[in-house]
């Protein structure tokens, strides 16, 4: 069926809710928001999907979808039984790590275990050098002595990763070709097909954690597809920030850990360039978490981050989590200190307001009490909060801190608001990024909710608010433009890259090489047709660092060299650009040491088709603000902070209109999210986003 009369939908799974969106074949947006079904994913987004296309005329549809299925199994430590084959004498690597101290002072630490127990690494007679050059081949009696090994156990997965296959993959790939012979219905991966990258543990971690999701993620993908048989097509979303098919993903789940969180930097994006706003914080508080994230202009990458104690090494958007959600439990510790998370009362039991058998405090029952969360206009009034039980449950709270009930809640918003500022300092103060030059966009169920106490907080003097805040997510996966990354490790010292013409050629057939992978991996996720009507877009990338050091800085290039005289012009503003980023970063330069390229990228994807507005820093004078009065549904108590409560509207989101102002202290409800708005701040309405500023901040 032709693409333009297919419905494209998105889909994103979290803790508490799922959120469905899709767009018709008209174009027009239409979304869906339900509560999840943590045992079968695939069941609420089924539900979820019926729901909208019984409205539609049009069976036909595609999916992309956000999934956190290979994220919980890997916290939550219900994988495959896992093994681990790397080079012999080499066993240890994982239970070795880096030997950083989780706690730098402690007397005695207690070292969180890898994934995969020391019985079940292995180790193969081969050896390959720091060049890639064969010292000991891998022989077929080697191979069927392993074999035999695992046979002898009921393993459900293996990892493969030798010494130094990033450089030389072919013996990885013929141990690896003869176990999926010998075990078929095992799941067999090996690092060179993942991450063709040094660092031996952290490409060892990656590995052992693909294999450990594989065999979960193969599963839930099967039924997904099994219920969503009618679907024309089923992408997955990436933690990159890239749709890909299901085959990539059940085969490169460790690709998706951060699913859902990227798709919402990536509508934050959208909504951004909507507005004409560059310089953004992402800010998206969920049912269970909060995920942040600094852009300018675009998504930020990185190569390495961290699942819970254990690296992965895959690119992934720039994004910090905590455990701080609207379904964060609120307790006393041992010391008597009100505590909020990481534990969640998620989607089920859920709050206490939620009325589905829930007995413990959380963020949302605290928003309720205090007024801020309407009862009757949760989720567009399909689902009723019950206040009573909230306030009974919050006066137990209470009365063992010896507290009013008010006092005690505004006290689980503060120590809540506390952790979600940590983390937004994290990705800016500590990176050298002041909060205050950028707007905050908020989004979530319940983003809407701290934004501007958080801003307040940070200095930020200004908060977006999109259309459809707390399906964002979802929105971003609909909106994502595809693309496809490649990379290669490769040292030289900038002296051999200046001074020799056969290094630099080596150099750009390499990056060509790299970015002709990155092509065709993104022209296997494309249909033709889509492919040919759009201009690809090359992005490669120089990661430099000084000799000597440990880690590389990223340096863009201007697009593909055409060959070894094009990269040597290139070679002095590459390394301008690394000095000027060093010293930003560290404070310091060493020009009088020698360079060394250490990595090469190259990312393809399709040209942007965003158009982006004239940036407008002010909002229209007060003789010329408006509301629309169909817009104001109530004038009701809210407590905003310790001095009480405060009469406050509560405005109709959907019935705002373009060049519309608010005033606090008001409560904005909509279908998926509510935005509170205390005294001080006002806001425009720009389009189909919200624009608010803090007026006590100029």
């Amino acid at each position: 069926m032709s693409s333009s009369r297919r419905v494209e939908f998105a889909v994103d799974t979290g803790g508490t809710f799922t959120d469905v969106i899709c767009k018709d074949h008209q174009g027009n947006p239409r979304v869906n928001k339900l509560l999840s079904s943590p045992q079968d994913p695939s069941e609420s987004i089924d539900a979820g999907m019926r729901e909208l296309l019984q409205e539609l005329s049009h069976p036909c549809y595609r999916l992309t979808h956000g999934t956190t299925v290979a994220t919980n199994a890997l916290l939550e430590r219900r994988g495959a039984h896992t093994a681990f084959v790397t080079t012999a004498g080499f066993e240890d690597l994982l239970e070795l790590g880096r030997q950083a101290r989780p706690e730098l002072y402690a007397l005695h630490v207690k070292k969180e275990p890898h994934l995969v127990s020391s019985t079940d690494c292995f180790g193969v007679q081969e050896r390959v050098n720091a060049s890639g050059e064969i010292l000991e081949e891998l022989t077929s009696d080697e191979m069927e002595r392993l074999c035999d090994v695992l046979e002898a156990k009921p393993y459900e997965a293996i990892a493969v990763c030798l010494l130094h296959g990033y450089l030389y993959p072919g013996h990885e790939q013929r141990l690896v070709a003869a176990l999926r012979e010998r075990f078929p219905e095992r799941f067999v991966c090996a690092s060179s097909e993942i991450v063709r990258e040094m660092r031996e543990y952290e490409r060892s971690s990656t590995t052992v954690m693909n294999a450990y999701v594989g065999p979960v993620m193969k599963r839930y993908l099967s039924s997904l597809k099994e219920r969503l048989h009618d679907a024309d097509a089923i992408h997955v979303f990436e933690s990159s920030g890239a749709r890909v098919s299901l085959s990539r993903a059940s085969n490169f789940p460790v690709h998706t850990t951060l699913s859902g969180p990227a798709g919402g930097v990536m509508g934050a994006l959208q909504a951004a360039n909507e507005g004409g706003i560059t310089d953004i914080i992402t800010f998206d508080m969920g049912g269970t978490s909060t995920d942040v994230a600094l852009c300018k202009g675009s998504p930020t990458l990185r190569e390495l981050g961290q699942v819970g104690h254990m690296p992965v090494q895959v690119p992934m958007l720039d994004i910090h989590t905590v455990g701080a959600g609207g379904g964060s439990i609120a307790h006393v510790d041992a010391g008597g200190a009100l505590k909020v998370g990481p534990q969640s009362a998620g989607a089920s039991p859920g709050p206490v307001c939620y009325q589905r058998g829930g007995n413990k405090i959380t963020v949302t029952d605290a928003h309720v009490v205090l007024g801020r969360l309407r009862p009757d206009h949760f989720l567009g009034g399909e689902m009723h909060l019950d206040r009573a039980a909230s306030v009974n449950a919050m006066q137990s709270l209470a009365d063992g801190l010896h507290m009013p009930v008010s006092e005690v809640a505004l006290g689980v918003l503060q120590v809540a608001d506390a952790a979600m500022v940590r983390a937004i300092k994290v990705i800016s103060l500590e990176r050298g990024e002041d909060p205050r030059e950028y707007t905050l966009v908020s989004f979530g169920g319940a983003g809407g909710l701290h934004a501007c106490r958080l801003a307040k907080l940070l200095g930020i003097r200004k908060v977006l608010i999109p259309a459809n805040p707390g399906l964002l997510s979802a929105y971003g996966m609909l909106h994502a433009k595809p693309g496809r990354r490649a990379s290669r490790t490769f040292l030289v010292s900038w002296h051999k890259l200046q001074a020799s013409e056969l290094v630099r050629q080596e150099v750009c057939d390499a990056l060509h090489d790299v970015s002709s992978q990155a092509r065709s991996a993104l022209a296997q996720e494309l249909e033709p047709d889509v492919l040919n009507a759009r201009q690809l877009v090359y992005e490669p990338v120089f990661e430099v660092r000084y000799q000597g050091q440990s880690f590389a800085l990223k340096v863009a290039l201007n697009g593909l060299p055409d060959d070894e005289a094009h990269l040597a012009s290139l070679l002095d503003v590459v390394r301008a650009q690394f000095e000027q980023e060093h010293e930003r970063l560290y404070g310091w330069l060493a020009r009088e040491r020698d360079l060394e390229l250490v990595m090469m990228r190259c990312t393809v994807s399709l040209e942007d088709v965003v158009s982006h507005e004239e940036p407008s820093d002010g909002l229209r004078d007060s003789a010329e603000q408006r509301l629309s009065k169909d817009a104001i549904v109530a004038e009701v108590d809210v407590t905003f902070d310790p001095s009480g409560a405060q009469s406050a509207r509560v405005i109709q989101r959907d019935a705002l209109v373009h060049g519309d102002c608010i005033r606090g202290p008001a409560v904005m409800v909509e279908y998926s999210g509510t935005t509170v708005i205390p005294a001080g701040w006002r806001g425009e309405v720009r389009g189909s986003h919200v624009l608010l500023h803090d007026e006590e901040g100029e």
